[in-house]
């Protein structure tokens, strides 16, 4: 009898540590997996919250040479024999000092297999355009100009099927002239009216290309 009284206490802080241990490791199974931080560059906050900084060494080479056919004559810097720029890259806030790295080319296309992107914007948004098919370029030589009625221009990728289209508008947003009600008016300041801009509406030169 006294044998079994000290083996009492043993025998339940064994199966005590034992419940506990298997506890643990069911809370574990259970437990949802911890969301993986988003990589550099991924996250919305990215593209506005940072600053452009000398990109590190040894700076990569360019992707595209002058002879890029995605290029109108007037535009092509490298042809025209324009100075290069200094290389930066865009280093988000939320990165820590490390910058985005540069595009891949061939990953951007295998993920886009099939599809048909397109951008719209101005004049500084073509430039954009033309270099990101151009560094698209580099992963699938084969890449032709590609145009449609109503659109812009843009690029095919026959290697993977993928359409990349840009569409220049001068404002994104539907405006409209609206004449001084008053034509005495007229002389005070010289003003004959104004633009009514609707930020909500989209401009009636772009909102059907998206039918291509």
């Amino acid at each position: 009898m006294q044998r079994l009284r000290l083996r009492l206490p043993s025998l339940l802080l064994l199966v005590t540590v034992t419940i506990l241990i298997l506890l643990s490791q069911l809370a574990r199974r259970v437990s949802p997996p911890q969301p993986q931080p988003l990589p550099c560059g991924a996250a919305p906050s990215d593209a506005t919250a940072g600053r452009w900084v000398p990109t590190p060494r040894p700076v990569p080479p360019p992707l595209y040479s002058a002879s890029c056919p995605f290029h109108r004559d007037s535009y092509n810097c490298l042809r025209n024999g324009r100075p290069p720029l200094a290389a930066r890259s865009w280093a988000p806030a939320r990165c820590g000092g490390a910058v985005v790295p540069r595009i891949d080319a061939a990953g951007f296309l295998a993920a886009a297999r099939g599809r048909r992107v397109g951008l719209v914007g101005d004049s500084l948004s073509e430039n954009l355009a033309v270099a990101l098919l151009c560094a698209l370029r580099s992963a699938d030589p084969a890449a032709r100009r590609w145009k449609r009625l109503g659109a812009w221009r843009g690029g095919y990728f026959p290697r993977e099927d993928v359409t990349v289209a840009f569409h220049r508008a001068v404002l994104l947003a539907k405006y409209t002239w609206k004449p001084v009600e008053n034509p005495g008016e007229v002389g005070k300041d010289g003003l004959k009216g104004i633009y009514r801009v609707d930020v909500d509406i989209p401009a009636d030169e772009w909102i059907n290309v998206t039918k291509f």
